[in-house]
């Protein structure tokens, strides 16, 4: 049985994979951190995007440096920054660890960031919504 590793700060994705992702071995982590033990017995890696949720001290990246760097020193706008953009952190983070198991993420992203997500990060893909069989499919293509 395939290993999917569910990367997100609630339950939804593992919910929804429990009802309709059939033949999966399910594990999920909620932390980049998490990520990192757990990822190295995953084949496939289904990621949430956005971890509004999480303890601002359990999010990957630096919030003042983000602040500066990005928001005129702003931390309040920095913090939603690191939310909104924790998945590809953590993605970044596995992937610079020598994790490379191809990656879904489920947004709508234009086609430019995901090319550019693929260039940094290799095998990721998208589907933009909840449909389980776009994502049944994009998940197989990963693991083939």
């Amino acid at each position: 049985m395939k290993r999917l590793l569910i990367l997100e700060d609630g339950d939804e994705y593992l919910e929804f994979a429990r009802v309709f992702l059939r033949g999966w071995e399910l594990a999920s982590a909620r932390s980049g951190a998490e990520a990192l033990t757990r990822a190295g017995a995953a084949d496939v890696l289904l990621i949430d995007l956005r971890f509004e949720r999480a303890q601002p001290d359990a999010l990957l990246g630096d919030l003042d440096a983000t602040a500066v760097r990005l928001f005129a020193g702003n931390r309040g706008r920095a913090l939603r920054h690191l939310q909104d953009q924790q998945g590809t952190l953590i993605l970044a983070q596995l992937r610079a660890a020598g994790h490379h198991q191809p990656a879904l993420f489920v947004h709508p992203f234009p086609t430019r960031r995901l090319q550019n997500l693929r260039r940094l990060y290799g095998e990721v893909d998208a589907v933009p919504g909840f449909d389980a069989a776009a994502i049944t499919q994009a998940l197989s293509r990963g693991v083939t």
